[in-house]
Order: C-alpha cells, then sequence, then structure tokens
C-alpha cells in the first residue's frame, strides 16, 4: 500500500466569544452556542481547512486543506465546553497512483464525508477544485492504506469554473451522494448540483440567497440536510449562514431552499466558515462544528465553534 507518512505539530489554542461584549450569549437564531476556540500553529502546513468530520463520540476530528494535508487530531473539554486540541499530526493526501498532492490544481480538497457516520477511521469522501473529482481514501489510519480510488462523477462536471466547483459535498446514509458547486450557476443564478446514486447523477440546485455561497453539507439522522453557506465583502468582511433543508423535499430536480438557522456577521468574530460537521450526543441533542478556513494568510485565523 501507498504511505503517507504523518507529522506531529504543536497546536495551540485560546477561547473565543461570539459576543464579546456578552460572553453569557448563548441564543444566535435558532441554534444555542456552547464553545469555541481558534487554533495557532507554528507549522507551515497548518490552516486552510475546508472540509470537516468528527467522530460519533465528539473526540476525534479530521480536516483537509486546500494544500491537500489531513490534520488529525483529539478534542479536548473542560466543564463539556470545547476547551483545546491534542494529539495533532498532519499527513499529505495521496493520489490514485500513490503520489502525494502538491499541486495547487490537484490539491484543492475541499470537502470531507464519512461512509459510516461518525467513523473517521474510513473509508471518507473526499471532493477536490480545480481539477474536479470526489476521492475515496478506504482508510485514513496515519499512512497506511493511503491511495485512493476514483468516485464516478457526472461528465458535465469538467465544466465547473476551476476554483467554483464541488465546495459542499455529503454522503447520505443510503449512499446517496449530494454535491453542490461554489460558483456555477445556472440561468437564474442558483446553484448547480447532482444528487449521485447507483444509476447515475440527477441535476438539482440550491436557491441562491444573496452573495452566500455553499461551502458544505451535513444530514441529520432523520434525514434533513443542512448547507454551511459563506459570503465576504470589503466593506462587511465575512458572514455565515446555516439552512435546513427537510428530508421530503431532497428529490431528483429539486430546487433546494429551507429555514435559516443562524446567520452571522463579521462582528462575532467569525471567518471565512467552510467546514461543517454534527453528531448527536448522549442526551439526543445534535451538536454542530464548523471551521474556518484562514487561506494560510496571518490577517485570518482558524475558527473551530
Amino acid at each position: 500500500p501507498a504511505v503517507a507518512n504523518a507529522a506531529p505539530v504543536n497546536v495551540t489554542s485560546t477561547h473565543h466569544y461570539l459576543n464579546s461584549e456578552n460572553i453569557k450569549q448563548t441564543g444566535f437564531g435558532k441554534l444555542i452556542y456552547v464553545s469555541g476556540i481558534v487554533l495557532k500553529s507554528g507549522s507551515a502546513e497548518f490552516g486552510g481547512y475546508s472540509g470537516l468530520l468528527v467522530s460519533a463520540d465528539g473526540k476525534r476530528l479530521l480536516a483537509v486543506s486546500d494544500k491537500g494535508h489531513l490534520l488529525s487530531a483529539a478534542l479536548i473539554y473542560k466543564d463539556g465546553k470545547l476547551d483545546n486540541v491534542a494529539g495533532a499530526e498532519i499527513s499529505p493526501l495521496l493520489d490514485e497512483a500513490g503520489r502525494s498532492l502538491v499541486q495547487k490544481r490537484n490539491a484543492d480538497s475541499e470537502s470531507l464525508t464519512a461512509e459510516r457516520p461518525g467513523d473517521p477511521s474510513g473509508p471518507v469522501y473526499i471532493s477536490f477544485e480545480r481539477h474536479h473529482r470526489v476521492l475515496r481514501y478506504a482508510s485514513v489510519n496515519i499512512g497506511i492504506n493511503a491511495r485512493p480510488e476514483l468516485v464516478a462523477m457526472p461528465s458535465m462536471l469538467r465544466n465547473a469554473p476551476s476554483n467554483g466547483g464541488i465546495e459542499a459535498f455529503e454522503r447520505r446514509i443510503d449512499g446517496t451522494l449530494i454535491a453542490l458547486t461554489e460558483q456555477w450557476l445556472d440561468k437564474s443564478g442558483n446553484h448547480i448540483g447532482w444528487m449521485i446514486g447507483p444509476n447515475g447523477g440527477e441535476e438539482i440546485r440550491l436557491r441562491s440567497q444573496g452573495l452566500f455561497h455553499p461551502t458544505d453539507l451535513e444530514f441529520l439522522p432523520n434525514g434533513d440536510l443542512l448547507i454551511l453557506e459563506r459570503r465576504f465583502t470589503m466593506v462587511g468582511g465575512p458572514g455565515m449562514q446555516i439552512r435546513r433543508i427537510k428530508a421530503a423535499t431532497i428529490l431528483p430536480g429539486a430546487m433546494l431552499d429551507g429555514d435559516v438557522l443562524i446567520n452571522l456577521t463579521a462582528r462575532y468574530g467569525i471567518d471565512n466558515m467552510e467546514g461543517l460537521a454534527a453528531r448527536q450526543n448522549d442526551t439526543g441533542e445534535t451538536e454542530l462544528f464548523i471551521i474556518s478556513d484562514d487561506n494560510f494568510s496571518r490577517l485570518q485565523k482558524t475558527v473551530l465553534l
């Protein structure tokens, strides 16, 4: 098997409050804010995280970056709130030939989803932009069986904009793949996507809302779909929202749309929020995790909410 050597990295964290003027505020839209941290590392390979996976027990994190690297770390809690990460390791993703993904065109990984919900050991699916494709990694145990296989996707995907292809990608429990492009719009300005099953792909659309673009997807246990979206303007800075799409409306040919659960602006200290993961805790509540892509810029930060 191909081998992807992992390197330990030192990661530190500081607490993040969505409302720094009232750190006790928990209600934001229809969601309850539990905790957040800002992650920092001196490693040149740390950052740029666009896809996120959290284990079913909430103890392990996987994230993929724009440079084609996989971050693995343990999540540390204090009094039930996210406090830090430990044992962080970064390894390069490999292509189908067992080679490290080093060129930007091949390495721009954007989304990460598990074949078995909540199981970060694999198999996992990773979508890529620029060289538009989806790869299935049978195992993500660092350094073992890291060579992937190409997943069949609709042929028209090759026509997607170079930096606007599949940004939001998820696997439903029945094996159906849902893919939404970031900046490939139809004549009405809605985002082009697909439902992909054993018999091929069927087109779907995501109804556009203002300047928002989809960045990640996550299915809930009842089949509803959460869509993380972000926007950015030079005047207003970053913004993010999450829409909830009812399961019954997710059909071939559908125009996806739903209620906005949360909408945050730059005043809440967020950044370029791109990765979304979910789990159910022991009391049956659904916990959401959101990570930001800092674009490897000193002016931005890696936020984990």
